[in-house]
């Protein structure tokens, strides 16, 4: 499962580099609009801007500041009273309402970690989970020589907690009735020691040749979900068993994951209610369609795909197409070939409308919420009737029609009794003060109502299924057009393309990453018939140019 934040927390840590003898650590934090501090000089500074520019999105969505401290020794002292000390000096959580801070101490020296935790935080994140975090996260992913996964896996599950415990309004609204004292936190709990790459050139334990059949392909997609599932509970780290997808297993070589992430996994899909949808070789297991949205949201998709030996996980494709922000998900591509399970769903820029009766579309998110405790905090959909009426983000939504809305995505509901045009009243509340806005409604549109995902006989088709690339590719050619899948007897096909190429050239986009738009682009001003030329990466090493003739659409066929 992919991990990837583009909102809220990307924190990245130091590389192996010569401790440095003398150094000196300020009395009091330099800035309070800073929150990396990196004092072995081992971030590149745009990584620490990228940092900064995180941790000020934390405090100001969530109210929590959030602290990275990378440090060349102790100087000889103890880690947790040296957090502690540090907590306090820089009072760390001084701009929230309360003792909400966090920080994260790593001595480069001593391969010392040590979170600590402000006195309003503590109900949320005890001694037991952070300590489960400084060994499950970031101790496995350092011992790996991997500091990006490491901190960010650590962050999301950070945030993920808050969600899943229904905590985000209290965080945000708690302030400690001890807030005049001058400490911030109590300087408790352990400290987690780690070998830098210790585990990096270590193999994984072979998975018994019975175990392996165990977990091979399956016969159905709930069978093979079953298993993977199996595979999460038993913390099993072996990413070759045939259970997954031949082009998983690839990408598995440059993505690692932590025994963290695999218990949270299997967590936040124990018990839930899923249901299979398939079509050919293709299945995705999800949320039923009576499912609320704020359920939804929450409850991630799981791709599958049929061989000749029969299903297997796609995680692959999983990577390149889903990303998540703590509990909740969105598809980040729609060109890929699992989205034939979501033609029920009103699909928008950040959520997905089960369409059951609805006729018009209001367009509001619900970023943080609490279910069945409003009033919620709002941002309009991009393009959004609430947008271009003057709904703004954080405004705070207080009725709709004159309807008090006490739950999330109420307003989805009530777009049943309404149509296209109707004007309708919304008040929130803004700076402290109520605002009426008229709001006129627009027909539901989704983003797979227009070319290439809706198309009519003769329009131009070349039988592709893409989706994003992956940064590890992005380092040997800047490039976001991955090709997940090519149809049987498609243009693409014949021409020699593969599942894993990276289309880096298409006509008109020399010197600049070639992105899915530059395709739909190109291939809107060619006719069937036509032929062009695409570069390609194969395999991260060959280069090849591919002649590719436009096909005709005719109802039945698939792919772009």
């Amino acid at each position: 499962m992919k991990f990837f934040i583009s909102t809220f927390f990307t924190f990245l840590v130091l590389q192996a580099a010569p401790v440095k003898i003398c150094w000196a650590l300020p009395d009091h934090r330099p800035s309070d609009e800073r929150w990396c501090f990196d004092y072995t000089r081992s971030l590149p500074s745009d990584l620490v801007d990228k940092v900064d520019e995180e941790g000020y999105s934390i405090r100001k969505h969530f109210d929590v500041d959030f602290v990275v401290l990378v440090v060349p020794s102790l100087n000889g002292r103890e880690i947790v009273p040296m957090t502690a000390e540090l907590f306090t000096q820089w009072e760390i959580g001084k701009h929230t309402k309360g003792k909400k801070g966090i920080l994260i101490l790593i001595a480069e020296k001593e391969q010392q970690i040590k979170i600590e935790v402000g006195y309003d935080l503590e109900a949320i994140y005890p001694d037991i989970y952070i300590g489960q975090v400084e060994r499950e996260f970031l101790k496995e992913f350092l011992e790996q020589a991997d500091w990006d996964r490491g901190l960010l896996a650590t962050l999301e599950n950070f945030l993920e907690r808050l969600y899943r415990k229904g905590l985000v309004n209290e965080v945000r609204d708690t302030a400690s009735p001890e807030y005049d004292q001058p400490y911030y936190s109590q300087g408790a709990g352990a400290n987690t020691t780690f070998t830098f790459g210790g585990e990096a050139k270590k193999a994984i334990p072979k998975t018994s040749p019975e175990r392996k059949r165990y977990f091979g392909p399956q016969a159905t997609p709930r069978e093979a979900f079953e298993r993977y599932m199996e595979t999460l509970a038993l913390n099993n780290k072996d990413k070759t068993l045939d259970i997954y997808s031949d082009q998983s297993k690839i990408f598995y070589r440059h993505w690692r994951t932590s025994s963290g992430q695999r218990r949270a996994e299997y967590d936040a899909a124990r018990g839930k209610q899923y249901v299979v949808r398939q079509q050919g070789k293709y299945a995705v297991v999800m949320a039923p369609f009576n499912t609320s949205i704020d359920t939804f949201i929450c409850q991630c998709p799981y791709f599958f795909v049929r061989s000749d030996a029969g299903w297997h996980i796609d995680i692959n494709t999983m990577s390149r197409t889903l990303m998540m922000g703590g509990p909740t998900w969105h598809l980040i591509s729609m060109a890929h070939p699992y989205m034939f399970a979501f033609e029920d769903y009103l699909l928008k820029m950040n959520r997905y409308y089960p369409k059951q009766g609805q006729h018009a579309f209001l367009g509001i998110t619900y970023p943080l919420f609490h279910k069945g405790r409003g009033p919620f905090q709002i941002s309009p959909e991009w393009d959004s009737p609430a947008k271009k009426a003057g709904i703004q983000d954080k405004d705070i939504l207080i009725s709709i029609d004159g309807i008090t809305i006490t739950e999330p995505y109420q307003d989805w509901e009530m777009m049943k009794r309404f149509q296209p045009g109707d004007r309708i009243e919304v008040i929130v509340r803004r700076n402290g003060r109520q605002k009426k806005i008229r709001v006129t409604l627009a027909p539901l549109k989704s983003y797979l109502d227009e070319f290439p995902y809706v198309r009519k006989h003769g329009d131009p088709w070349t039988g592709f299924y893409f989706a994003y690339s992956q940064p590890y590719e992005r380092e040997i050619e800047d490039v976001q057009l991955s090709v997940i899948d090519v149809v049987a007897g498609s243009p693409a096909q014949k021409a020699g393309f593969r599942p894993g190429d990276l289309i880096y050239e298409v006509p008109g986009s020399r010197d600049r990453h070639v992105g899915f738009y530059d395709y739909k682009r190109m291939l809107k001003r060619m006719r069937p018939g036509q032929k062009t030329r695409l570069k390609v990466l194969r395999n991260l090493k060959k280069r090849l140019e591919l002649e590719i003739e436009i096909g005709s659409y005719t109802e039945g066929k698939s792919g772009i």
